[in-house]
């Protein structure tokens, strides 16, 4: 059986004991990351993090995301980057965690395109930048991240690093809006009732 079909298997057999409450298949995920396919490194670093299926240990699981980051998983750097601006497993740093949040952006993580947008917007780990704020959350935006929807819209609607732009605004806050987002709708609501006053 190879790394990947190893993986495949536990992966199954997790699903399958997660609907009847059996033992996970820790033995044979470690068994294909040990091996070093990077999906199942990165898949029991997720196991660590979690506490399923093992004792939560956040060491265990910053030294697996650590692996699979360093082959360029970008799901393992995104979680990775959170590690490091939260201190879990690893000493706090903004600076470490904006690093791997631009590369997880950079390998196509969509959270952390929205996560790059924030740092730049509020200068976590690298210098305050907004309009590359409004570029970033415009990218995850147009990917469908809700969050970055709505804060794009903030953006074009108070002009922070963009041109204000009242139709772009309303156009974003209705998308994140239709997802649910509270806070867009009622940002909707309000710009809606300001255009009509």
């Amino acid at each position: 059986m190879t790394c990947k079909q190893q993986y495949e298997k536990a992966l199954r057999l997790a699903r399958q004991a997660e609907k009847t409450g059996g033992p996970l298949p820790l033995a044979l995920l470690e068994d294909s990351a040990n091996s070093g396919y990077v999906p199942a490194v990165y898949a029991l670093a997720t196991w660590y993090l979690h506490g399923k299926g093992v004792r939560k240990n956040y060491k265990k699981a910053f030294s697996l995301l650590k692996t699979a980051a360093n082959e360029r998983f970008a799901a393992a750097e995104y979680d990775l980057a959170v590690s490091y601006e939260l201190g879990k497993g690893v000493e706090r740093s903004e600076k470490m965690a904006w690093f791997y949040y631009l590369q997880a952006a950079n390998d196509g993580d969509l959270d952390a395109q929205t996560e790059v947008a924030r740092c730049y917007f509020h200068g976590i780990g690298t210098q305050q930048n907004r309009s590359k704020a409004a570029e970033w959350y415009e990218k995850a935006a147009t990917r469908g991240d809700v969050e970055a929807q709505y804060d794009i819209a903030r953006a074009y609607e108070l002009g922070e690093g963009v041109t204000k732009d009242v139709g772009k605004a309303l156009s974003w806050y209705k998308k994140a809006a239709k997802k649910g987002d509270e806070d867009a709708q009622k940002a909707l609501a309000d710009l809606q009732g300001a255009q009509c006053a």
